[in-house]
């Protein structure tokens, strides 16, 4: 069997910091205790819907959402994408591809397959 390499691309990525409008550019400290570091730019990137208004349950959140679309329910983000509905929770860095797929990602993932470019 061959081995293959990822092709070196770049993507959109911004890190969850638990609120709606926390996204980051860095990733996330999530000890309430710590200050924010002043470097950590909050931002809502032109990429990144809005998120639809949340509903009464977390199975009517999931069932509800089309790919590229995004709903909070309590302390997750819920993403609709093309494989169906992934949840975000804080910490998670939400990529977008390069087709303009919108996805989220764990911190390890995202630390072990992306680097600033």
């Amino acid at each position: 069997m061959g081995k293959f390499r990822k092709k070196p691309v770049v993507i959109d990525a911004v890190c969850w910091n638990g609120h709606t409008l926390g996204l980051t550019n860095k990733p996330v400290d999530l000890d309430p205790s710590k200050v924010v570091d002043s470097s950590v730019k909050l931002e809502m990137p032109e990429w990144l819907p809005p998120c639809l208004p949340p509903l009464e349950t977390e199975a009517l959140t999931r069932a509800s959402l089309q790919p590229g679309e995004v709903r909070r329910y309590l302390d997750f983000l819920h993403i609709g994408t093309l494989e169906g509905v992934m949840a975000a929770a804080p910490g998670d860095w939400i990529i977008r591809g390069v087709k303009g797929e919108i996805y989220p990602c764990k911190p390890d993932i995202f630390a072990a397959t992306y680097e600033p470019a």
